[in-house]
């Protein structure tokens, strides 16, 4: 397991391990200590360090088999990565919009008309900006 994929496990699932174990991951994993500074800082062997690691993680990958919680998370990341790419579209369409809109119907001398598309992209923005909120509320 690469030490990013332990971390993360460890940060999603660490309570369900021994206090034992989740410090001893915990150490390994995100603190980059070695078995033999772990097994000095516990005064426990390198032997039972090394153990412990193997078993804990064999413990986190069997709760995200069986949870699948960090999959739902990066999934969930992948997806409002999509959605803010989406709502960057749409905010580029409701500038185009706008530019197209007003400066074409200012030209012609349509001022009413012209206010009444300045609403409607006004309400476009609203829309993308409660969109913008929804996503990062989600994340």
């Amino acid at each position: 397991m690469e030490t990013f994929d332990a971390a993360l496990y460890l940060d999603i699932y660490g309570a369900l391990l021994t206090d034992k174990q989740a410090e001893i991951l915990g150490s390994y994993y995100n603190e980059d200590y070695s078995l033999s500074e772990i097994a000095k800082g516990l005064n426990i062997s390198r032997q039972a360090a090394h153990d412990a690691i193997r078993i804990g993680t064999l413990a986190l990958r069997e709760y995200e088999g069986k949870l699948g919680l960090v999959r739902a998370h990066r999934e969930a990341l992948r997806e409002a990565e999509e959605a803010g790419e989406a709502l960057r579209d749409l905010r580029a369409a409701i500038a185009e919009v706008q530019n197209i809109a007003l400066g074409g119907n200012a030209v012609a001398g349509g001022n009413a008309a012209a206010g009444g598309n300045a609403v409607a992209a006004g309400r476009l923005d609203a829309a993308a900006d409660r969109i913008e909120k929804l996503i990062n509320k989600e994340v």
